[in-house]
């Protein structure tokens, strides 16, 4: 991880994969620590987190006392559907390959969709196993479903969780741009690229997100340079040890190509199109119909570093199971912090960003990611455990007045990213209408 990140403030991420301790008492981190930096809080990408607020050290105690003495890895239940999961998946494949048929290929990218739900994601936060081999060997079911173990480590375990929804370092703030935005013009001054198509994008969404499969299968540059975006220094891909995983990435990526694509033409005699195009594009729409609902919803914190960030309102999130289209009783219209030189809690921050729906079959569904909540906040606990804690999480949040938007089902959440996907899109697309006019 350390030689995979490069020049990389993993203040954060220390923290979220070892809760309640301190980088600074790390025997690993401080052999390779070559300086002291001091921070600049006026920069936007020098964050300043706090990690022991009154919120995190309750957090801490109340999850350590709801797991009790139970281990944060993976249960044997994780492993069965692991198995379940592997099954299905080289049935499909074998199945594509001899008869060429297209529902082999849709079922392809269903299972392939599950790998990186169920099986890749908690493996590449270390949440499988205390073995460090074991998440790393399931860590490279990114490379199985045709991505690459490092550029998702990029993405989003260096980047996406330690600055959830921060408009300058979460990838995933900006991955669609321009066809589809997630942010507002009004919060983010350097959004200007907009078009007569963004009030109606929450009709496009789902099939522009569908393409994230394609870009990310068919884009051999970010092999070729080991970087998934300009915030990953260019010197990570050129150092002797990544350009050892370059050639590990670019060997599981052609064998991704022959077992999806040449082989089911070669010898099923599927349409090439078929294998080139139906499993990536069926696991890019699955992968992405679940993220997107998690961090885009109507009161989600937008920019939770701002030097200028907002102090939400206080009020309880009880009602909100009656509520389809509002996560919560959280103001949209808030008021400006007169506290702006103090440290952002990182805590609050990963649950004021996200949301959480459903409970233990959505678990089972998704890999745990529909518990986005309990997911930033422990990334490090296995995903199976998420609806033992997800009582105690909530009751910790309404008490030191963290929201915490819940949705009852995936419809409700989905209805109310939807909602504020078309807000952000008619805010910014009609000013550009109006701009153009003039």
């Amino acid at each position: 991880m350390i030689q995979g990140a490069g020049a990389y403030d993993a203040s954060a991420l220390y923290t979220s994969m070892h809760p309640g301790q301190s980088p600074l008492q790390s025997t690993l981190l401080q052999k390779y620590r070559v300086g002291t930096h001091v921070r600049d809080p006026t920069h936007e990408k020098d964050v300043i987190y706090q990690y022991d607020s009154p919120f995190a050290k309750e957090l801490l105690k109340v999850v350590r006392t709801s797991m009790k003495k139970t281990s944060w890895w993976a249960p044997m239940g994780f492993y069965a559907r692991i198995g379940l999961i592997a099954a299905a998946t080289l049935y499909s494949e074998y199945q594509f390959i001899v008869t060429g048929a297209l529902v082999w290929a849709i079922l392809i990218g269903v299972c392939h969709s599950q790998i990186g739900l169920s099986i890749q994601h908690d493996a590449s936060h270390g949440a499988v196993s205390k073995n460090w081999y074991v998440n790393d060997f399931f860590a490279h079911g990114a490379d199985w479903i045709g991505n690459s173990k490092w550029i998702w480590f990029q993405q989003h375990i260096l980047w996406h969780h330690p600055h959830t929804n921060h408009p300058d370092l979460d990838p995933d703030t900006t991955s669609a741009e321009p066809l589809i935005k997630f942010q507002n013009k009004g919060l983010l001054a350097k959004n200007e690229n907009t078009g007569f198509w963004h009030p109606y994008q929450h009709f496009l969404l789902h099939s522009v997100l569908s393409l994230y499969g394609p870009s990310i299968v068919y884009n051999p540059w970010v092999l070729f340079t080991m970087k998934h975006n300009d915030n990953i220094p260019a010197t990570v891909g050129q150092s002797a040890y990544m350009n050892r995983q370059k050639v590990v990435a670019g060997l599981l990526r052609l064998f991704y190509y022959v077992r999806i694509v040449v082989l089911p033409w070669y010898i099923g005699r599927a349409s090439f199109m078929t294998g080139l195009v139906v499993p990536c594009l069926v696991t890019g729409m699955l992968l992405t119909f679940v993220f997107v609902v998690s961090h885009n919803f109507i009161g989600s914190d937008r920019n939770p570093t701002n030097i200028n960030r907002t102090k939400q309102s206080e009020a309880s999130t009880s009602a909100v199971s009656t509520v389809p289209v509002v996560a919560s009783k959280k103001e949209e219209d808030a008021t400006t912090s007169n506290d702006d030189e103090a440290p952002i809690c990182w805590y609050k921050a990963q649950a004021e960003t996200s949301c959480t729906y459903g409970g233990t079959v959505g678990m089972l569904l998704t890999g745990g990611l529909n518990l986005q909540i309990e997911h930033h906040l422990f990334p490090r606990l296995s995903s199976w455990y998420y609806p033992m804690i997800q009582d105690d999480v909530r009751a910790c949040c309404e008490k030191h007045n963290v929201n915490y938007a819940y949705y009852p089902t995936l419809f409700h959440n989905m209805w109310s990213m939807l909602h504020y996907v078309r807000k952000v899109g008619m805010s910014d697309g009609f000013a550009a209408l109006k701009e153009h006019a003039h």
